[in-house]
């Protein structure tokens, strides 16, 4: 059964982009050059720390990038603007988690909303950015992407089922329209080129942690998807993970929650050590890690390619460029047009 509903979702996959690829429906332009870090599955696949990664290349390279994204598990509805460029405007629980975590880590402005166009129109046409870097834009094809940069992962290749069945969004092979591919590490990448096309830019991509400060009992205390890569990469650092206390994706930790944690490391002499993306979350519960005289550490984590960054730096910043100097010629030529006569 559910794999004739993973035949009929794969239908409806094939008739959506083909009407994007078709031009039968038009993607939104705006003003400015929208880079999209994207994958082809639900859970998580690293996008968190390539979208910093980028936010971070761009910024380096004399950019005014702004963040826009979805807000996933957030409290509010709506467009929300997360940080205006000067200030946070917001609580995490408007936000979300990873928006915060963006406006937090680079003080960039961060616009959130359940419909990524309105999103990126507000930003491009009211906030200081002359970039707009989307989280998780590859199936919001309303968008108009300068540079699509995708993830593929290790469960993606070897279980390439569409959802329900699967965890894939779109067919492995749809890949093909990605202008950068970051495969995992633990993927073969002779296995995904064949998929992309002739001009993407194929590099190998994993996450790593300055994991060297941990203690060496912890309890490992995550919300997110795929906790295993957080788990390994404690272990990575020579710490003993004694305890696990794993929640839901974007779990909003509650005061019980923490009590039940605080008491384990407690009686245990341990450590606690939890992800960037959850210590945003736990913002308003620190004062009883510290009336525990617990210790929480925190790990972050960022986006390695390897040799390819340079490549891929050259890509970003002359992609933007290029794009700039279209969209500034299109201006002009608007503007020396003479008006219309009735």
């Amino acid at each position: 059964m559910l794999g004739l509903f993973s035949w009929l979702y794969c239908f409806a996959v094939h008739r959506r982009n083909a009407a994007f690829d078709s031009k039968k429906k038009k993607a939104i332009h705006v003003t400015v050059p929208v880079i999209s870090v994207g994958n082809l599955s639900t859970g998580g696949t690293g996008k968190t720390p390539v979208v910093q990664l980028l936010v971070k290349m761009l910024k380096e390279e004399g950019f005014q990038p702004a963040v826009v994204m979805r807000g996933y598990r957030r409290s509010s509805k709506g467009l929300v603007v997360v940080h205006d460029g000067k200030q946070i405007c917001v609580s995490v629980r408007e936000s979300g988690d990873e928006a915060m975590l963006h406006a937090k880590e680079f003080d960039v402005p961060v616009v959130v909303s359940e419909y990524k166009v309105d999103a990126a129109v507000f930003a491009a046409g009211n906030l200081p950015c002359d970039v707009i870097v989307v989280d998780d834009g590859f199936q919001h094809r309303q968008l108009h992407r300068d540079l699509d940069v995708v993830l593929v992962d290790k469960q993606s290749v070897e279980r390439p089922w569409l959802l329900p069945k699967g965890r894939l969004r779109e067919p492995l092979e749809n890949v093909h329209r990605a202008d950068v591919v970051l495969v995992a590490a633990d993927v073969n990448i002779d296995a995904i080129k064949p998929l992309c096309n002739d001009h993407a830019l194929v590099l190998m991509h994993r996450t790593v942690a300055d994991s060297t400060d941990l203690p060496k009992r912890v309890l490992a205390l995550s919300g997110i998807a795929n906790p295993e890569r957080f788990w390994d990469t404690i272990k990575a650092g020579d710490a003993e993970i004694v305890h696990v206390a794993s929640y839901p994706d974007h779990h909003w930790f509650t005061s019980r929650n923490i009590q039940t944690i605080l008491d384990q490391a407690t009686s245990q002499g341990l450590s606690v050590v939890t992800t960037s993306k959850d210590a945003a979350r736990l913002d308003s519960l620190l004062p009883m890690f510290a009336s525990a005289n617990i210790p929480l550490h925190v790990l972050h984590i960022h986006a390695d390619v390897g040799q390819g960054a340079m490549e891929l730096r050259k890509l970003v910043r002359q992609r933007v460029k290029d794009v700039q100097q279209t969209l500034q010629q299109q201006t002009l030529q608007q503007t020396l047009e003479p008006p219309s006569t009735p």
